[in-house]
C-alpha cells in the first residue's frame, strides 16, 4: 500500500470509497471488501480516500469518536488497498461537490468507479447526495457501486450508535458492531499509589481517547512500542499472543477522591511485575464487570476488587 496525506495524480485508474470510517465498523469493511473486489475485477486501483481530522471535529461540533487519528490510520492500513490518502479536511471543505468530483475523483484519482455506502453525501456543506452523484456519473462516465447497509441484533450499524453504546458501557453490543473490541491507548502515568497499597497494583493511563466509559470492565491490556527493561514479567494469562487479561477501572475513584476530578484510567493484571511509566498502552474492552461506586471502607472495595478479578476467569 502507498499512502500520502495529500491528493497525488495517480499512474492509472482507479476505484475509491471515501468516508470517516471513525471506528472502522463492520458496515465500513463491507464497503472496503467491496472496493478490493471492484478493483480486482475490473483491474483498478483501490482507493481510499478519507480525511483528518473528523469534519465534525473541524467545525468545533459535540462528538466523541470511537477512534483517534492514529488508530483510524493504522486500521485503514491493515486493509487490501493500493493507496490511501488521509488528507487534510481544511483543503476540501470549501470545495463544491461537482468540483470535487471533477478535480479530485476524476482528475487526480482517475477515478472509473466509486464506491459509497447508503447515507454517502460530500462536497461544500454536504450539498452532494446520492441523486446528483448518479447525474454526475452519467455525464462523467464513471460507475457507482452502492453498498447496503449491515445490520446486526436487528439494527442498522453506524459510528453514531456504536458511540451510544460505548457510552452506556454496553460493551458487548458495540463490540458486535466494530466486529472487534473497543481499544483505547495512552501513555502510562504515576498515580497516587493506592492500588499498590490496597494489594492491587494498577497502571494508571493518560488516554487520548474520547469514549471512555465508567464503569469496572475486563480487558486485555497491549504494550506497544519499544520494551522497558524489567516491564514484563507475568504468570499465565488467558488472552491472545502479545495481551495480558486485566481488570480496568474508569471513573473518578469515589471512595478516595473529590467526585469532581477527572476520570482516571487504572488497570490492574494479575501477575504482573515491573514498572512500565512512559509505555504506551492499549486496552481492549472485552465485557463490563460492574458500575463505578463508592465503598465504606478500604476493606469492603478490596473484596470487591477480588470478586472483579476472579471474574476474569484467569
Amino acid at each position: 500500500m502507498v499512502f500520502r496525506r495529500r491528493l497525488e495524480k495517480l499512474d492509472r485508474p482507479s476505484a475509491v470509497a471515501i468516508g470517516n470510517f471513525d471506528g472502522f465498523h463492520a458496515g465500513h469493511r463491507q464497503i472496503v471488501e467491496m472496493l478490493a473486489a471492484e478493483a480486482q475485477r475490473r483491474r483498478l486501483a483501490s482507493v481510499v480516500l478519507t480525511f483528518q481530522p473528523h469534519p465534525r471535529v473541524f467545525f468545533r461540533h459535540p462528538i466523541q469518536l470511537i477512534s483517534t487519528d492514529r488508530q483510524r490510520l493504522e486500521m485503514l492500513k491493515r486493509q487490501p488497498l493500493d493507496r490511501l490518502f488521509f488528507v487534510d479536511f481544511a483543503g476540501v471543505v470549501d470545495c463544491p461537490a461537482g468540483e470535487f468530483v471533477h478535480d479530485a475523483l476524476l482528475g487526480a484519482l482517475r477515478m472509473e468507479a466509486l464506491v459509497v455506502g447508503e447515507d454517502f453525501r460530500w462536497g461544500r456543506g454536504r450539498e452532494g447526495d446520492l441523486a446528483s452523484l448518479a447525474a454526475l456519473a452519467a455525464a462523467e462516465r464513471f460507475s457507482i457501486i452502492q453498498v447496503p447497509g449491515v445490520e446486526i441484533d436487528g439494527r442498522r450499524v453506524t459510528s453514531s450508535l456504536i458511540r451510544k453504546r460505548l457510552a452506556a458501557g454496553a460493551i458487548r453490543e458495540a463490540n458486535r458492531m466494530l466486529e472487534k473490541p473497543y481499544a483505547i491507548e495512552g501513555v502510562v502515568v504515576r498515580g497516587a499509589g493506592r492500588g499498590r497499597e490496597l494489594g492491587f497494583p494498577t497502571m494508571n493511563i493518560a488516554s487520548e481517547n474520547d469514549i471512555l466509559p465508567g464503569g469496572v470492565f475486563h480487558t486485555e491490556l497491549e504494550l506497544l512500542g519499544p520494551p522497558v527493561p524489567g516491564g514484563r514479567d507475568v504468570g499465565a494469562q488467558k488472552a491472545p499472543p502479545g495481551r495480558l487479561a486485566s481488570a480496568t477501572f474508569i471513573g473518578r475513584a469515589p471512595s478516595f477522591t473529590d467526585p469532581q476530578r477527572p476520570l482516571r484510567v487504572e488497570t490492574h493484571v494479575p501477575g504482573f511485575r515491573g514498572t512500565v511509566y512512559g509505555r504506551r498502552v492499549r486496552l481492549h474492552f472485552l465485557d463490563k464487570i460492574r458500575d463505578e461506586r463508592k465503598f465504606a471502607s478500604a476493606s469492603a472495595l478490596v473484596q470487591q476488587i477480588r470478586r472483579d478479578i476472579a471474574s476474569l476467569a484467569i
